[in-house]
This record gives C-alpha cells, sequence and structure tokens, in this order.
C-alpha cells in the first residue's frame, strides 16, 4: 500500500513543497530515500515513540519513505510530522484520503509534542518556491503553534501534539482539537527591548549635543558610531535611540518574527516594537552577518544583523571586536542586505537594522584629550583606533564623542530635549519617510539654502570628506531640518551634520 502527502521545508528565502511518499510492506526495515543526516535518521525512533504515547502501535511491517523532488537535501526534522500521518494513514487509524490536500511540518517529541524545527522561516507567499506538479491539490498546512503568526500563502492550523491532529483529520469541523502551549514549549531570545518606560533622557547628565543627534538619528534611521570614557552615557543614549522609534507595523512586526523563527527563537519583546539585539565583543563573523549550516537541509542561520531587521543592532565596545568581524559589517552597512553564496547553496538575509556602536577612546578607557589619567602609549592608541577602519567609518552617517559636554546649556539645541516632544517629533519625519522615500526624499524634502549649499561644498575640500561622506551629511541635515519642522536646510543643519563626522578629522587618530 502507498500512501502520499505533502511536507514543505526548505531554507530561509527559498522554501518549497515536497512530496512525501510511503510505502507498507512485509518486513521489519524503516528507510527514508537519500536522508544522510542522524538527526533525520532517528525520525523512525521519535515516531514510534509519539505513536505509543498516543495510544497507537508501530505497524509489524517494513516501510520505505521517498522524499521527492528526489534533489533536495533531506535533512530536516520537519519531515517528522508528515511521515507520521502517512504511518497512521497506512494502518488506517485516518483516513488516506484526507492526506492529498494538506502539507504538514514539524518535529516530533518522544511523547508526541509537536515542536518547530532548526528553520521554521518560509519568508512571503511570492518567496515560495513550487517545483512540484500537483501543489495546486494543497488547500491547509499543518504546523506546530510557533508557526501561527506567519504569513501564509494557505490556511494554516496549528497544533501542540500529535493526537490533537488526528483528531482533526478524523473529525475537520471540530473546533475542539488546540490545547494551551506550555511557556516551556517556547525557546526565546536572551535578550528583550529595554522598557520603553524607564529609557529617558533624563538619565543621561548633559550631553544636549548628542541627545540632539539621537532624536535626528532616530528620526532619519542613520546609523551612529558614539566614542567616549567608560560612563559617560554611550549605552544609554543607544537605548534612547531605541525607545525613540515608533512601533513596527503589523507587516514588519510579522517580518521579525518569521527571521527569529529562523534562528530557532521567538522574538521577546513588547507587542511591535522594534527588537533589540547588543552581541558580545566575542560574537564571530558568522554570528554577526549569518552563516551557512553544515547540515543541507538546514540552509541559513540569520545572524545578529538579521535578527534585529527594522530593529536595533547595538555593538558595544566596538573595537574589541575582531577586524575580522568589523569588516563583515561592510555590506550590510552599505546594501542593507545580507548575500550568503556556500557550496551547499545560496540565500540573501534581511539586514535593514538601525546600526549604533560604541568605543572607547584608547583601551585604558581613561583618555579624552584633555587630561593627563590616560596610561596608554600614542602607539598603542593608534592601533587601538585603526581597527575601525576607513571605509567602516564612512559607512556611518553620524559619529559622536562623548564627555566634553557635562551640563546642559540653553539654546536651539535644547528645544528638543523634552521627550514626548523629541518622541513625537521622531514620529512625525518617520510617517513623512514613509510616504517619500528614495527619489520622492530629495524631491519633496526641505531644499538647500543658498549658503547652505556652499557650506556643503566646502566639507569636501576643506574636510577630505568622501562622495558617501557628502552624500550623509546632506541626508542628516535633512533629517535635522523635519525634525525643526524646517521649510528649508538651513546652515546650521550642515553645520551639526558635518560637525558630527569625528571620525572624517585628520586629528582623531592622534589624539591621546
Amino acid at each position: 500500500m502507498i500512501v502520499s502527502t505533502f511536507g514543505f521545508a526548505g531554507s530561509p528565502g527559498s522554501p518549497s513543497f515536497v512530496r512525501i511518499e510511503l510505502r507498507a510492506e512485509r518486513g521489519v526495515l524503516f528507510r527514508i530515500s537519500g536522508i544522510g543526516n542522524q538527526a533525520a535518521k532517528a525520525a523512525s525512533t521519535r515516531i514510534r515513540s509519539a505513536l505509543i504515547a498516543c495510544g497507537h502501535h508501530w505497524p509489524g511491517k517494513a516501510i520505505t519513505v521517498n522524499i521527492a523532488p528526489a534533489d533536495l537535501s533531506r535533512s530536516s526534522t520537519a519531515f517528522d510530522l508528515p511521515i507520521a500521518l502517512a504511518i497512521l494513514a497506512s494502518c488506517g487509524i485516518i483516513p488516506s484520503a484526507s492526506l492529498k490536500h494538506i502539507a504538514a511540518a514539524g518535529e516530533m517529541g518522544l511523547d508526541g509534542a509537536l515542536r518547530p524545527w532548526a528553520t521554521s522561516m518560509f519568508g512571503s507567499r511570492e518567496t515560495f518556491s513550487f517545483e512540484l506538479s500537483d501543489v495546486g491539490k494543497i488547500k491547509i498546512l499543518l504546523a506546530p503553534t510557533k508557526l501561527e503568526s506567519w504569513d501564509s500563502l494557505l490556511p494554516l492550523e496549528s497544533f501542540t501534539h500529535l493526537s490533537e491532529i488526528i483528531a482533526y483529520l478524523k473529525s475537520p469541523d471540530s473546533t475542539n482539537h488546540k490545547r494551551d502551549l506550555p511557556d516551556s514549549f517556547l525557546t526565546f531570545t536572551g535578550e528583550a527591548s529595554p522598557p520603553i518606560s524607564e529609557v529617558t533622557f533624563d538619565n543621561i547628565i548633559g550631553e544636549p549635543t548628542a541627545k540632539r543627534m539621537a532624536v535626528i538619528a532616530a528620526a532619519g534611521r542613520h546609523d551612529v558610531l558614539m566614542q567616549g570614557a567608560p560612563g559617560t552615557g554611550k549605552t544609554e543614549l543607544a537605548k534612547c535611540i531605541h525607545a525613540l522609534l515608533p512601533d513596527l507595523s503589523d507587516k514588519e512586526y510579522q517580518k521579525c518574527k518569521s527571521i527569529h523563527s529562523a534562528a530557532g527563537l521567538v522574538l521577546k519583546s513588547n507587542e511591535n516594537r522594534p527588537p533589540w539585539l547588543s552581541p558580545h565583543p566575542s560574537t564571530n563573523m558568522q554570528g554577526l552577518i549569518g552563516s551557512w549550516s553544515t547540515l543541507k537541509g538546514r540552509g541559513a542561520i540569520p545572524g545578529a544583523w538579521s535578527l534585529a531587521d527594522n530593529g536595533v543592532l547595538f555593538l558595544d565596545e566596538f573595537a574589541e571586536f575582531s577586524r575580522r568581524t568589523l569588516e563583515a559589517c561592510r555590506s550590510p552597512l552599505e546594501s542593507r542586505n545580507i548575500s550568503l553564496g556556500r557550496a551547499a547553496g545560496s540565500t540573501s538575509l534581511p539586514a535593514s537594522a538601525l546600526f549604533i556602536a560604541a568605543m572607547n577612546p584608547c583601551p585604558c578607557g581613561r583618555g579624552n584629550g584633555t587630561t593627563g589619567s590616560c596610561d596608554c602609549q600614542k602607539g598603542e592608541m593608534r592601533k587601538y583606533r585603526r581597527k575601525i577602519s576607513g571605509p567602516i567609518a564612512d559607512r556611518i552617517a553620524i559619529h559622536l564623542e562623548l564627555g566634553h559636554e557635562m551640563h546642559e546649556h540653553k539654546g536651539d539645541i535644547s528645544e528638543v530635549l523634552a521627550w514626548d516632544d523629541a518622541k513625537n517629533r521622531v514620529a512625525r519625519v518617520r510617517k513623512w519617510m514613509c510616504h517619500n522615500h528614495g527619489k520622492k526624499k530629495r524631491m519633496n524634502g526641505p531644499a538647500l539654502t543658498k549658503e547652505s549649499e556652499q557650506l556643503l561644498n566646502s566639507c569636501r575640500s576643506a574636510l577630505k570628506i568622501s562622495h558617501r561622506g557628502i552624500n550623509h551629511i546632506h541626508n542628516v541635515a535633512m533629517t535635522a531640518a523635519l525634525v525643526d519642522n524646517s521649510s528649508a536646510i538651513q546652515v546650521s543643519h550642515i553645520s551639526e551634520a558635518g560637525a558630527s563626522r569625528l571620525f572624517d578629522r585628520q586629528s582623531w587618530m592622534t589624539t591621546c
């Protein structure tokens, strides 16, 4: 007897449907064609125990399972569920006709519990692959509860246990098949977004210029590199920038949850808040930009850049990361996308996070250019700062130095430092930019005055700034004008944007 059903699996960005064919005959062997992964080979053990836990017996027959198309790597544990359903159908426990119109996926525990597998992410409906000729027969998807938020191209029924699916297939119209999901079933990220109520500018003493640039960075989603001695408020300022960001739309939030699912995680964040990722300096290149699993069926594993998509990626102690890891940031800083190519395949991962980095002025952390408390030699300081290469610094729009403004001062800057006012301004600018992205931003945004245009043109010759740096100055100045609700980009906006290019100065490398 041959039973056929569908499964779905694949790597992030390239999901696909597969056909599961099962033949039961005389004998005792259990075989899955083409399986080379030990975890997948152990499917028979998991399925046998799950069937017993549900009150059913393992059929006393030889079972052969074929997964099509044949060129698909078949090492995913997501095939546990469709194989188990095919076995149940071959024994007459569930009607075999019910399997012809469903696609199922999920790893099974020994107790029959359904668990998300390693890459429970399938992206959007546009990225799904339809290589099977009869894929049009699929009417519904069955999967673990974790995928309930997935933007499915077909109706998706979520379950937590094999017995629930058996009851559902015996009586599809029943609505009593679901059980509450225990908290221990899910694996959360080890880091949650900072509580918004606890983060305000009041936590930072002085630094009016840095606070002003934080508002501009949040409003325009400009990347930030901060330098300052320990305790000057770099980490707190990064949290303020995150707190200033408006909530994500439902579509953006579902995308974030989908990316976390691909890494085997659940987004631990307040509802619709942008994600916050702050990896340790010992994180390697693969942990930052993503990697390709040695198990071909698993495919790409998103790194910190992708996990922080639409949120904030904060790299504290930036200069303590390895040089190779830092240089890997070039591509996502420029293109907001990470393309991974390996012998096992290739894929593209999103990386549109707001990048914030913080570093000390020198290895000992006490040097600030004005005191004699620093114990570092000039050579040590130069070596430390040279870890931040020119191409990396040039790709970051705003460079700040903290620790020199220890008191608030009155003036135009203080007008935007009220926390509620700052949040309202950021929300207003973000809404404007959503409707004026790309070329529309320059066409519909504030224009340069004659004086500000002259100052912008002089920045390149006077400060030796690259074309990319000039573009950053223009964009930051435009955001500053939008924050101030100004109809034109004034000289003051160009001045503060140009002054925030700390790493473009010739003196910063030799300051002790």
